[in-house]
């Protein structure tokens, strides 16, 4: 079983100003609501993608640790490998530092390999903290361009469906956009 935890976010990456003035909405009784469109589009496209698309930490639990410790990100872009804490057969934490505990990152590609010493210790399990995501200013236009017609869209619907339901309605454009980044399994 593999779970992904946010360990926290600092900043959206559409600023209120810009998903209102994309959507042409002057008034600012509803910026609440904007507020909460903006962290729903942003997660419903992070989920579909794997993206990050602001960079902050994660932490990945597994139990137990695939065969040859292989573990794939499962947010992108990777940044650092944080820390790394096994648990033993009594369920105690043994904490190693990346450099203890990955035996490689192999270059393009977004996976790490856990150490012997790692999969040695992790009788029950193991947690990987690490960063992924893209630096402030640097999410690619048009993921940013499909987060802005979701906001917009949903902004569009506020009337019919419940705010815990959105993003209700994926435009046209934005599925385009979001073509690209989906993970495709074979």
């Amino acid at each position: 079983m593999m779970t992904t935890i946010d360990l926290g976010l600092s900043a959206e990456p559409l600023a209120l100003a810009e998903a209102k003035a994309w959507a042409r909405i002057e008034r600012d009784d509803e910026d609440g609501l904007i507020a909460g469109l903006i962290s729903a589009g942003r997660e419903a496209i992070e989920r579909e993608t794997g993206l990050a698309l602001v960079a902050r930490s994660f932490r990945l639990a597994l139990d137990p640790v695939p065969p040859g410790g292989w573990v794939e990100a499962t947010r992108r872009p990777l940044g650092e490998i944080e820390s790394v804490t096994a648990y033993d057969v009594s369920g105690n934490p043994v904490v190693f530092t990346a450099a203890e505990a990955i035996a490689e990152r192999p270059r393009g590609t977004e996976c790490i390999r856990l150490s012997g010493a790692v999969i040695d210790a992790a009788a029950n399990g193991v947690e990987i903290e690490f960063t992924a995501g893209f630096a402030e200013g640097e999410c690619p236009a048009d993921l940013i361009l499909a987060l802005k017609s979701i906001v917009a869209a949903s902004y569009e619907a506020r009337a019919l469906v419940e705010p815990g339901m959105q993003p209700a309605l994926r435009p046209a454009l934005a599925e385009r956009l979001l073509a690209p980044y989906r993970r495709v399994r074979v």
